[in-house]
């Protein structure tokens, strides 16, 4: 995402953690403060990856203007380890009081 690649991701552990699909996920992005960033499915099926995969190939052919402003939002998203280090840190300060 750093480079403006959209995610087509299957929803399991930390893929499902980080992206968070444009029409289902609002909700959920919005609670962690940010924005929905790409397109997941549940199965691992084929059934499932293409579901996925036609939903973002229509995003980009039905909506290039759309699609290419998700491209800037999920660059500008931070997924470095600067955030979780510092929560880290609280929690160690907090469990040593």
């Amino acid at each position: 995402m750093r480079y403006g690649s959209i995610p087509v991701v299957r929803k399991t552990g930390g893929l499902y953690d980080t992206v968070f699909d444009v029409d289902h996920d609002k909700e959920r992005a919005e609670a962690q403060g940010l924005e929905p960033n790409g397109f997941s499915f549940d199965g691992a099926d084929p059934a499932g990856v293409d579901y996925a995969l036609n939903r973002a190939i229509s995003a980009w052919y039905d909506g290039r203007e759309w699609f290419n402003s998700l491209c800037k939002r999920v660059m500008e998203q931070d997924w470095s380890w600067n955030k979780p280090a510092l929560d880290y840190l609280e929690l160690y300060h907090a469990a040593r009081k």
